[in-house]
């Protein structure tokens, strides 16, 4: 019985984080709490990081691929910008966006979440806007939602294929200007086809995973807004890790990717990627020879 409420407060936490109830930045006189990172539940950022910030009011976790090096030199700025929910963007945060090039915002969410939640951008004519759901439904399930991330992680590879090759032929058919791509907290989903564009990029693993793993830190902003949740995460480990990014997940979801599928390259092919896109999105991350 004890196992079966600590998977029941797991989850309810879990859906707490996916469907946003805390993906807001606090007011800037929140009261300042203790940091809730550990090893377990993400990394810490490096002097370079600061770099890829993109500094909005609105929107956490908001970060471009700048100076990543891939296997033909670093990624330039104008290629991606990965983000957690966007609901609150401000008018300048919508037009420091569209000042950095941004020309294609990619939604990943669920229409459950984008109900809820609204993308700004949508209502932007110097943005375009597109949904795919990549979890391959339009309500997140979190009553079978896996014990760990990584577990999750490596099962979409397998059941949202369809999902996958949708998102990637759309990174490619957007041939000029910067392209954003989020989900809620813009670490699963968002952390996915991140961890995926810059190993197709050839990153090393070591950087990939740093770049997912950093995103706990950035998130901190949203716990500190539910402190309930926040003495959770400190009581119980496994639901700390469920929050937020540890290595193991995305180092699980790299060696099935590489293991089962043969590398990101590979994997788009065997999804119906065409070997096309795969160069539009190598030419878009500077990668291409």
């Amino acid at each position: 019985m004890k196992t079966m409420n600590l998977r029941a407060l797991g989850g309810a936490l879990l859906a707490t984080w996916l469907l946003g109830a805390c993906a807001t930045p606090p007011a800037p006189q929140a009261r300042p709490t203790q940091a809730i990172a550990t090893p377990s539940t993400g990394g810490l950022p490096r002097a370079a990081d600061a770099g890829r910030l993109v500094p909005l009011q609105g929107a956490l976790n908001v970060r471009s691929f700048d100076g990543l090096r891939g296997s033909n030199g670093p990624i330039p700025a104008s290629s991606f910008i990965r983000a957690a929910d966007l609901n609150r963007l401000t008018a300048a945060d919508r037009d420091l966006l569209a000042a950095r090039g941004v020309v294609l915002d990619l939604d990943l969410r669920t229409a459950e979440e984008a109900s809820g939640s609204s993308d700004p951008l949508a209502a932007d004519d110097r943005f375009r806007y597109v949904r795919i759901s990549l979890l391959g439904t339009e309500k997140l399930d979190l009553a079978n939602m896996p014990d760990d991330l990584g577990t999750m992680y490596v099962q979409s590879l397998a059941a949202n294929q369809t999902q996958f090759r949708q998102v990637f032929e759309t990174l490619a058919a957007q041939q000029d200007g910067t392209v954003l791509f989020h989900c809620t907290a813009g670490k699963d989903r968002t952390g996915m086809i991140a961890a995926m564009l810059l190993s197709l990029a050839g990153v090393p693993r070591s950087e990939i995973v740093h770049n997912y793993t950093i995103s706990a830190h950035y998130l901190e902003p949203m716990m500190r807004q539910n402190p309930q949740a926040a003495e959770m995460v400190r009581q119980n480990p496994k639901v700390a890790a469920l929050m937020g990014t540890p290595a193991e997940s995305i180092e699980a979801f790299l060696d099935a990717l590489d293991g089962r599928h043969g590398g990101a390259r590979a994997y788009l092919r065997t999804i119906g990627v065409s070997d096309g896109d795969v160069r539009r999105l190598l030419v878009r991350m500077g990668q291409a020879r």
